[in-house]
């Protein structure tokens, strides 16, 4: 498929634009699609905002990227994230791998031991992306393919390998300064896409407008996944699926955050102050257990054990995936082992509450 997309227009000699840039706007298709998270009317724009024509609520354009966030990123206000993101850009433009070395040197919130297990996560993003599409696909034959909503894009990986699978793409993420390091990776790559600052659970589009919506460890980083689950379901069209993979907060391996083998046994009330003490860094992941994920998916959706291929999930976890996958073609491992998997893939239609019936996607 021959991708179709149109981002937010920038000056050429600067890598990211001042706040007061005037900009074009979106790509008419996804203008038509835009509606005020809060109320849902329609949306106008001039040249430094998108306004609601029903509440009046303004939205601003800030570094080219629509901002419709309704909360901030859990772990940053919104002024500390601009500052940050003009600390990070400042001074030649640097390329998507120094973007990621800058951004580590100005968080120190963020242990050395993991960063590297962060890099590597976001480096195999984009085949990881693209099996996440497939699996969708394969699961739902007859969903139309021409719009995908990349929920949670953060750097960019999954949209980056989207254009073989649907002919119109959109990001969103909660975190402006991932988005604009992801849009620096999306430009290395020569992928132009539109990317929208908002909330998982407060989306800033209107009624059945997307016929594909994919989220990637999406999950338990949103305040209120029930929000999140029905603002999916909202903007899927009639014939629309989704697919989720999760996190399992009681997963046989170290939780994937932290890297602190058992850390989901602990109550959630000590898990921010366990986090600091271990790893000297916040922790705002709410990672669910299979029972918890049940309650909120499971009416709307399957929810099935995970299946990689090669490179999905770094160089760094190639071996532990080979093992996983041999080990999980046997009936008793996968009964054994269904409560603490590491992950999980969660599925489903807009109308799957009435039909209920999906294939398993293939590996």
């Amino acid at each position: 498929m021959q991708r179709v997309v149109q981002s937010m227009a920038e000056p050429d000699d600067q890598q990211v634009p001042d706040l007061q840039h005037e900009a074009r706007g979106l790509a008419g298709w996804l203008e038509s699609m835009l509606a005020c998270p809060l109320c849902h009317g329609s949306m106008l724009r001039d040249a430094f905002a998108y306004s609601c024509a029903r509440c009046s609520r303004e939205y601003p354009i800030r570094f080219g990227i629509p901002d419709f966030r309704l909360a901030p990123d859990p772990y940053i206000s919104v002024e500390a994230e601009i500052q940050k993101i003009d600390m990070l850009f400042k001074g030649p433009p640097k390329s998507f791998v120094e973007l990621l070395a800058a951004y580590y040197k100005l968080s120190p919130e963020n242990p050395r031991s993991l960063n590297t297990h962060y890099v590597a996560a976001m480096e195999a993003s984009v085949r990881r992306g693209a099996g996440i599409l497939r699996r969708l696909i394969d699961a739902f034959p007859s969903v139309p393919r021409k719009t995908l909503l990349d929920l949670g894009c953060g750097t960019g990986g999954m949209i980056a390998s989207s254009g073989a699978y649907f002919e119109r793409s959109v990001g969103v993420d909660v975190a402006l300064r991932w988005m604009l390091i992801g849009r620096q990776r999306l430009r290395e790559l020569g992928i132009e896409v539109p990317l929208i600052c908002a909330n998982a659970e407060s989306l800033p589009f209107a009624d059945d407008s997307f016929d594909a919506v994919a989220a990637d460890a999406v999950v338990e980083h949103v305040r209120n996944p029930l929000l999140m689950r029905d603002e999916t379901l909202r903007v899927l069209n009639q014939n629309g699926a989704f697919f989720y993979t999760t996190n399992n907060r009681f997963s046989i391996l170290p939780e994937p955050h932290l890297r602190i083998a058992g850390f989901g046994l602990l109550p959630r009330r000590l898990m921010e102050r366990a986090a600091m003490w271990l790893r000297k860094t916040p922790y705002r992941a709410r990672l669910m257990s299979l029972r918890e994920l049940n309650a909120v998916f499971g009416r709307i959706s399957q929810i099935s054990l995970p299946s990689y291929r090669e490179g999905e999930l770094g160089s760094s976890h190639e071996n532990l995936r080979r093992r996983w996958e041999r080990l999980s073609r046997h009936a008793v491992v996968r009964a054994l082992v269904w409560p603490f998997a590491p992950q999980y893939f969660i599925y489903g239609s807009k109308n799957s509450r009435t039909n209920g019936t999906v294939a398993t996607p293939r590996p």
